[in-house]
């Protein structure tokens, strides 16, 4: 092990240990091919799986990882209307496992979240079933303020992705659009988990690779 793996999977552990004392079930591994394996080990099979807007989640080949073995997946990417995409989010929601990333964590524990329709964000926080964070080292933060700094700094390249052309996007750098009102506005709704909510599983796998924004 090289002493970047080594430090990475030091303060890997060390957030760990942060996170559980808040109440999530918490692990790191040290690349993405372990994170996929604990993925199938954890979600049930038979399970459905409701999997949001995370680029991480579908780099790893979760997707086709669960799809292949049987597991229904719920999810609103590709082609369809808007009233399909609303039910699409609705089941992603209801799902047994909801299976997303985060913006970024902070290294006493704190998960963070910002969401342009809410659904994502409302999923994490409220419903029945497990969910199940995967996060990339790179989206590990010092404190709240750095965190939500490195949420919003996320939302460029979402924002080129889905080819909206917000104002961050135009500037290079976050201008709190949403306090102008801004229609194109991606940043409307924000979660912090500060603790696993009360009746709410939660398993958040931590890995030692950059992932997704």
């Amino acid at each position: 092990m090289s002493h970047v793996e080594r430090a990475k999977e030091i303060v890997g552990n060390d957030v760990v240990k942060a996170l559980k004392r808040r109440g999530f079930e918490a692990e790191y591994v040290a690349t993405s091919q372990e994170a996929l394996k604990r993925i199938l080990e954890i979600v049930p099979e038979g399970a459905s799986v409701g999997i949001p807007g995370t680029v991480t989640v579908r780099n790893i080949g979760a997707l086709d990882a669960l799809k292949e073995r049987g597991n229904t997946i719920y999810q609103h990417w590709g082609p369809m209307s808007n009233e399909e995409r609303r039910a699409a989010r609705d089941r992603e929601n209801g799902a047994d496992v909801f299976l997303t990333s985060a913006n970024a964590l902070t290294r006493d524990g704190r998960i963070i979240n910002i969401d342009g329709t809410g659904n994502r964000v409302a999923g994490m926080a409220w419903g029945n079933g497990l969910v199940l964070f995967v996060i990339g080292i790179n989206k590990l933060a010092f404190d709240l303020e750095d965190g939500l700094k490195r949420a919003h700094s996320a939302t460029i390249p979402n924002a080129l992705r889905q080819n909206v052309e917000t104002a961050c996007v135009k500037a290079g750098h976050c201008v709190n659009c949403s306090a102008a009102g801004n229609d194109d506005s991606m940043c409307r709704a924000i979660l912090i988990l500060e603790q696993a909510v009360k009746g709410r599983k939660y398993h958040v796998i931590i890995v030692g690779e950059n992932l997704g924004y």
